[in-house]
């Protein structure tokens, strides 16, 4: 595509209209590339602020799609992120950046035109829209929000308070759910998403998490703080600081704090959870069509908590962390650390009964922890990466690795199997990749939740009517009781593998067939399921 004749005159707005119409959405990156430089163009040699707000409001169908359509290319890749999809997104981000600016700037170059104040409400609107869309941008890449884009944010709100505008609804054909949206709305939307644990998120979930978050954000209240002992139990987010959502017992009074209230969204999440429960289809309730079920129903029951109640206090107490973590990814690596050596196809065996099994199934320690494998575990090719302890607590870690791009070539996705032996411990326990979040500075920050119980190998193997002839063990492991938090005997077992009641061949010292129950947990690599003797 060629771009503009250097004599194109973005001041005249029939020429920039002219060029939108002419924006090539089936080439992805001709058209993203030519709307930066028409809506750039615009702010260094701006037409009058009446029109510009016209050209930007035209604008706006192909931002979005092109948003949209770009977004899918880095959305949720594995962490580190490749060359190109962080280019993607900066280039996302820049457009979407100019877009708020340019609203501001119409507000500002209009302050004496009674054309342009009439629609403050809608410059506003939009502004929060396009500087929060791109904080969102980086969670759905489980990138770090830069400095700064919070204050953008708090700014175009702070200035709708002042302007006693926020709470007017305006005409917001980007929103497919709601025909009008006002500042508060689609700042609520923002702090709703937020409050989701967006880095955490499956990219389907993220997707219905932004959904809802518009969905939900008109029954969100964002009012000033006034000090009540009642608030402290509250999210409060000060409109100086660069950060999001905060529980107010971790902030300063001020001026500028104010307090987010969903208790009015409790019910109406309620009575939406009860119904899904009842077999009621999630699109039947406004929730989406694209909503597979029971992950809606767990998804939602997930975000009551934090969007409708009071900042919960940690199950567990994180304490800050000190020395470094042995992690181990795949399930051949994981499996020859915690075994203390390489895995060997068992020997044909006989079936035990029940009776003659009682006493083996306690996978009793087998292995004496502290073995040092380094020197043939780098003969097979397997490492173990060393991670800084940022802090932790009994459930889990966060970790951080200072410079991602200089790993073994892995990339990490969330709720994948990982091996991590702490600072203070022998014994190498099972993980799960809880959420990844990629800095600035090219460093890695994962959180991991610790599988209950001290797990250790065996072999298994799938038998069964649907299953002609047993084959290859594969390594899998198991996973005591452990009665205080109410956990049962576990398998973890490679993904694909769970069917209820399903009978599997297993091998620890002798070959004995289990049953499979309950699925308790699914990752993108693995599947942790209950069991009982056969």
């Amino acid at each position: 595509m060629e771009f503009p004749a250097i004599t194109f005159d973005y001041a005249n707005p029939q020429q920039c209209i002219d060029l939108l119409a002419s924006v090539p959405l089936t080439n992805l990156d001709h058209a993203r590339d030519a709307l930066i430089k028409l809506i750039r163009g615009m702010l260094a040699t701006p037409p009058a602020p009446q029109a510009h707000l016209e050209v930007l409001e035209q604008a706006r169908p192909a931002v979005s799609f092109v948003v949209e359509e770009i977004a899918k290319r880095y959305s949720f890749q594995p962490l580190p992120p490749a060359l190109q999809e962080n280019d993607l997104l900066m280039h996302v981000v820049s457009l979407l950046q100019a877009m708020a600016h340019s609203y501001s700037e119409v507000a500002s170059r209009g302050s004496e035109l009674p054309a342009v104040q009439s629609r403050l409400a809608v410059i506003c609107q939009r502004c929060i829209h396009y500087s929060g869309r791109a904080i969102l941008e980086h969670f759905r890449a489980r990138r770090e929000v830069p400095p700064g884009m919070w204050i953008d944010l708090h700014g175009y709100y702070a200035s709708a308070e002042e302007w006693r505008i926020a709470g007017v609804r305006v005409v917001e054909p980007m929103n497919e759910l709601h025909a009008s949206e006002s500042c508060q709305d689609a700042y609520a939307a923002i702090l709703l998403v937020d409050l989701a644990n967006p880095y955490g998120r499956t990219p389907r979930e993220f997707v219905w998490v932004v959904r809802w978050a518009k969905l939900f954000a008109q029954d969100v209240t964002i009012v000033q703080a006034t000090g009540d002992t009642d608030e402290r139990r509250s999210y409060g987010v000060d409109l100086m600081l660069d950060r999001g959502l905060r529980p107010m017992t971790m902030q300063t009074r001020s001026q500028t704090l104010y307090r987010f209230d969903g208790s009015r969204l409790a019910p109406r999440v309620q009575q939406l959870i009860l119904r899904l429960r009842e077999g009621v289809a999630p699109s039947a309730l406004g929730l989406g069509e694209d909503i597979a079920m029971p992950q809606g129903a767990r998804l939602l029951l997930q975000l009551y908590r934090p969007w409708c109640h009071a900042a919960s206090s940690r199950r567990f107490q994180r304490r800050s962390g000190k020395g470094s973590a042995e992690l181990s990814f795949g399930f051949e690596p994981i499996h020859y650390y915690i075994a203390g050596e390489e895995f060997v196809q068992p020997e044909p065996a006989r079936i035990y009964t029940r009776a003659e099994v009682d006493t083996l199934m306690t996978f009793g320690d087998r292995v004496e922890g502290g073995e040092k494998l380094e020197l043939r575990s780098a003969q097979i090719g397997y490492a173990l990466e060393q991670w800084s302890v940022v802090n932790q607590s009994v459930a889990g870690f966060q970790l951080r690795h200072e410079s991602a791009q200089s790993r073994l070539g892995q990339r990490i996705e969330n709720n994948q199997l990982l091996g991590i032996r702490p600072p203070d411990g022998e014994r190498m326990l099972l993980g799960r990749v809880s959420w990844t979040m990629f800095e600035a500075s090219g460093g890695l920050l994962i959180g991991v939740a610790l599988l209950p119980g001290t797990p250790d190998v065996l072999a298994a193997r799938q038998t069964g009517v649907n299953v002609a002839q047993p084959g290859a063990y594969s390594r899998a492991f198991v996973l005591p009781a452990v009665a205080a938090l109410k956990e049962p005997n576990s398998l973890v077992l490679p993904r694909g593998w769970y069917q209820k009641d399903r009978i599997l061949e297993v091998f620890v010292d002798h070959a004995v067939r289990v049953k499979l129950g309950a699925l308790l947990l699914q990752g993108v690599d693995f599947e942790r399921v209950a069991f009982a003797v056969s």
